[in-house]
């Protein structure tokens, strides 16, 4: 089998237009410099993995300025896993990124798709007017059975909230409150990583028999050399995941002019 190559993006913190600025930083200018620089690498993703937070305070405007930019990841030409985070509204997701008719905020959104013989899940840790994620039940139900169906090349996993310890301790409170309930469900499956986000800044962890890997903002980023409190730069990164002989490879791309954000 050819190797599989994927792009991870998360915590975007879209805006209504790409005038406005969030901790001084404009979103959607950070996004498009990304996408000029995967364009300019030699790599050629299958796909995009988009673990939440898209846009920043779940409004309709922002969704829609979304949108416009999802088409310029689109032009790449391959599929776009979407996920949802803390900041995000599932109603208006939906309705404009999904073209759904919907009015249940509580209905979670959670998929998989199979490339190659690799499957691909996006689950949903959302917890409404919460900043820590949770797994419900049916959710959990749903993922065993999916795993439980074919897939050669194994599995990997997205969810927003890190499902493992923090090493900026105040971020601990916002991670994922049932990690065990994922981890039960996991076992004795191929899963290569827990793909998450969330805390802005790339962590690297094990996690019930597998590797929890979480990608730094495209927005912002946290400086993980600060411990006891959140300290915001301007900064941004993505991951780079390549499934070659049965092995991932992650390569995080982490940009930092070190400058401190509002």
């Amino acid at each position: 089998m050819s190797d599989l190559t994927f792009v991870h993006l998360t915590d975007l913190h879209i805006l209504s237009s790409a005038d406005e600025a969030f901790r001084g930083v404009q979103t959607t200018e950070k996004l498009r410099q990304i996408c000029a620089l995967i364009h300019n690498m030699e790599i050629r993703p299958d796909f995009f993995v988009l673990s939440g937070d898209l846009v920043n305070d779940g409004q309709r405007a922002e969704y829609e300025t979304l949108n416009g930019l999802l088409d310029e990841l689109r032009e790449f030409g391959v599929p776009l896993i979407i996920g949802l985070g803390n900041h995000d509204c599932r109603v208006l997701f939906r309705q404009i990124v999904l073209g759904e008719e919907s009015a249940d905020e509580a209905q979670r959104y959670y998929h998989s798709a199979v490339f190659d013989g690799l499957r691909v899940i996006m689950l949903d840790s959302k917890e409404p007017g919460e900043v820590q994620g949770n797994l419900d039940a049916p959710q959990l139900t749903w993922l065993e059975a999916e795993l439980r169906k074919p897939a050669p090349r194994g599995a990997l996993i997205a969810v927003h909230h890190p499902p493992v310890y923090s090493t900026i301790e105040p971020l601990n409170e916002h991670r994922l409150l049932n990690p065990q309930d994922l981890a039960h469900a996991i076992a004795g499956h191929n899963i290569h990583a827990i793909l998450s986000g969330h805390i802005h800044y790339s962590h690297f962890a094990a996690f019930a028999g597998t590797l929890s890997v979480t990608t730094p903002a495209t927005a912002f980023s946290l400086d993980p050399g600060i411990r006891g409190e959140v300290s915001p730069t301007d900064g941004w990164g993505f991951t780079i995941g390549s499934l070659h002989n049965g092995h991932l490879y992650v390569n995080p791309i982490l940009m930092y002019s070190q400058t401190p954000l509002p």
